[in-house]
């Protein structure tokens, strides 16, 4: 009798302390209209192709394009260019709307809704730390050149998700148009929905909400996954755009939106005939490189990284190089530029290592390992982690309220 009582009082606690979805606000996809821009000529639609949406003070502007020479001129906003670089001036704000002219081949383009930034001068990483609500919660790291990592606030977490599965995975930023920055997760593991969560200073989070990426209205989605969100403002269109995965239905998706509290349903991002996730976008200038792993089984097998690449657009990934250059079971990779060289980092997972490989461009898949010694890092466990820069104004304001492992 007594064993009975036992086993009773043991399902019960287990059952008590089984993870419980909690309601919460939830964004669902509707009909977003995209606005194809009609170009006057391919002058104008690579220039618009090439202007990142923020510029960073001090950046040199294209001189050249197909033989001819560019002029530029500030069309209205407080900036100034001198020798083809474009600087803020005394009264510039912060994030300083502007739009520029280009005068080029005896006509001139108008190209708006720029936003000219200060410097970057380092990286925030964003991370989680393993299974389980406990390690499911968003961790912050720091380095500047991409090396050097400072673990921030103690490796203890900054934020904790209250509504649906509560199992934050795969924490990314996506920076916004008026200086605020929307961080999104994947929620839990076979879910469709994710997380999103508003900041200006990386502290306090508002808006907490779970947003529906995985569904269609032909039924034609299994509604079962939405993994590894990541995003980026596309001045282009005036919208905001998050790539996903879901290797239950095979391919990469992007969807877009407005504001990040509404959002379209999905269309493929990249589709190589066999299930891909993971993958992380890289702009340099007017073309597009994406680092993604291979999902097939056995695991053993393939379960690495590769690239795609696209001359023209994000959304025309046509170029893949299937030669994997991880070298082993890999996941979780991110981008960082630091000098000339770009570093892709990634969770080397079934070795519970985190390693890098460095290159001077991503589509030219010549990848040379980092060495272990290079990286510098007290941090004991990076899962999927993913980096943004940070200006020194927007690093400050995360100073002001956690440790960053520098004193």
């Amino acid at each position: 009798m007594k064993k009975l009582v036992l086993i009773l009082f043991v399902l019960i606690l287990i059952m008590g302390c089984k993870d419980k979805y909690i309601e919460g606000p939830m964004v669902y996809p509707s009909d977003i209209e995209v606005n194809e821009k009609i170009y006057a000529d391919e002058y104008e639609e690579f220039i618009d192709r090439y202007l990142d949406s923020f510029i960073n003070d001090g950046t040199s502007l294209l001189p050249h394009y197909n033989g001819k020479d560019i002029t530029w001129v500030v069309e209205s906003g407080n900036a100034k260019i001198e020798n083809n670089i474009i600087y803020k001036n005394e009264v510039s704000n912060e994030y300083e709307n502007i739009s520029l002219r280009a005068y080029l081949n005896d006509t001139s383009y108008v190209f708006d809704d720029i936003e000219l930034i200060d410097p970057y001068v380092g990286y925030l990483i964003t991370y989680f730390v393993g299974d389980g609500l406990k390690n499911e919660k968003l961790f912050y790291a720091w380095s500047y050149d991409g090396f050097l990592w400072y673990d921030i606030n103690f490796q203890k977490p900054v934020l904790s998700a209250s509504i649906g599965t509560r199992r934050l995975r795969d924490p990314s930023f996506i920076r916004k148009k008026n200086g605020e920055f929307t961080l999104v997760a994947t929620e839990g593991f076979d879910n469709p929905d994710i997380f999103a969560f508003d900041t200006f200073n990386f502290k306090d989070f508002e808006n907490e909400r779970l947003i529906k990426l995985n569904t269609s209205k032909d039924g034609s989605m299994s509604e079962t996954q939405a993994w590894a969100p990541e995003g980026f403002y596309d001045r282009r269109f005036n919208k905001y755009v998050i790539v996903w995965s879901s290797p239950n239905d095979q391919n990469m998706f992007y969807s877009y939106s407005n504001d990040l509290n509404d959002i379209s349903y999905p269309s493929v991002l990249v589709d190589v005939g066999f299930p891909v996730i993971d993958g992380t976008i890289l702009k340099v200038g007017a073309e597009y490189s994406i680092v993604l792993k291979d999902e097939r089984k056995p695991m053993e097998k393939y379960s690495q990284l590769f690239i795609g690449y696209s001359d023209t657009d994000y959304r025309n990934f046509e170029h893949f190089n299937l030669d994997f250059f991880s070298g082993h079971q890999s996941e979780g990779p991110f981008i960082i530029k630091s000098g000339y060289e770009y570093i892709v980092y990634y969770d080397d997972y079934t070795r519970n290592k985190f390693k890098a490989y460095k290159t001077l461009a991503i589509n030219t898949n010549e990848f040379i390992e980092v060495k272990d010694e290079d990286i510098i890092s007290s941090i004991e466990s990076i899962k999927h982690g993913s980096a943004i820069p940070l200006t020194w104004k927007e690093y400050e304001r995360l100073k002001e309220h956690y440790d960053t492992g520098e004193n």
